[in-house]
């Protein structure tokens, strides 16, 4: 088996470089990838042969980069990368602007809030949405009001997606002067020597994904989708497997695993044991690329 989308601590997983690789080689899996939020810095780690020797399988270089298509936030995975050659665009203090953004959203609706409440990166919650929501969920009269507002069923690991990425939500936080669009994104990845992947295409807010997959298909470079993932349900896994079929493009998969931050979802495993991903899955574009 495969998992071609695990996080570290190096963005926001719990799990050490160490510890991830520790209990991919318990889970057995093949090959892996550490596709860590806008930073290949994990694989640095790797040079120290003590920690490259705790999982016995094979590692292919990956990253997942935010990017703007449609005024919407999605992430774009890089595969295959040559680490020194990717350009990462860091967004000095971009959380804490978007953090205080949410505040005064709250304010103007009269929603309670820690005044003094600020992005603690040592709990690798290292984004402004996982925050807040934490902060304001905990309080019952909060989620009321939510309710009234149209801002319903939220939770630490959805705000993101249907409040600060949603141009419907009170929430909404405008990024696109701040991230690159779709097709630079996909360009600094082919140029890093890496394939480039739709990730998780059924978690964003499209109206019609199928229609969106196929408008991506059409007006980028983009080399394949992720078509295995721990939130898709079985219908969706088998749309987009036909649609890459259909365009010729590749399937990628992977857990999305987090550690402590999605207990919910397992390594090589996903959520309640639904994933399961064959090396001869990913193997027609896989084998090409270097490994670790």
């Amino acid at each position: 088996m495969i998992d071609l989308h695990l996080h570290t601590n190096h963005s926001d997983g719990t799990d050490t470089v160490s510890e991830l690789l520790e209990k991919a080689e318990q889970q057995k899996l093949e090959i892996i990838s550490m596709t860590d939020h806008d930073t290949v810095s994990a694989y640095k780690e790797l040079k120290n042969s003590e920690i490259r020797s705790k999982f016995k399988g094979e590692i292919i270089t990956g990253v997942e980069l935010k990017a703007i298509y449609n005024n919407q936030n999605i992430e774009i995975l890089g595969y295959g990368i040559d680490t020194e050659k990717l350009k990462i665009y860091k967004c000095d203090n971009l959380q804490e602007e978007i953090l205080e953004h949410f505040k005064q959203v709250a304010e103007k609706y009269q929603i309670k809030f820690d005044k003094d409440l600020k992005i603690d990166k040592q709990k690798n919650k290292i984004f402004g949405s996982f925050t807040f929501a934490e902060n304001i969920l905990k309080n019952k009269e909060n989620i009321l009001k939510l309710d009234l507002l149209g801002e319903t069923e939220l939770t630490e690991d959805n705000f993101f997606r249907k409040c600060e990425s949603n141009p419907n939500s009170i929430f909404y936080f405008d990024a696109s002067k701040y991230i690159r669009d779709i097709n630079d994104v996909i360009k600094d990845i082919h140029e890093a020597g890496g394939l480039a992947f739709l990730a998780h295409a059924y978690e964003y807010r499209f109206k019609d994904t199928k229609k969106e997959i196929e408008n991506i298909i059409k007006t980028t470079s983009i080399d394949g989708f992720e078509c295995q993932h721990s939130i898709f349900s079985e219908e969706q896994k088998i749309e987009i497997m036909q649609l890459c079929q259909k365009y010729n493009k590749y399937m990628s998969g992977g857990s999305d695993y987090h550690a402590k931050n999605k207990p919910d979802i397992q390594i090589g495993t996903g959520k309640n044991n639904n994933l399961h991903i064959e090396k001869q899955f990913v193997e027609n574009w896989i084998k090409v690329l270097p490994k670790i």
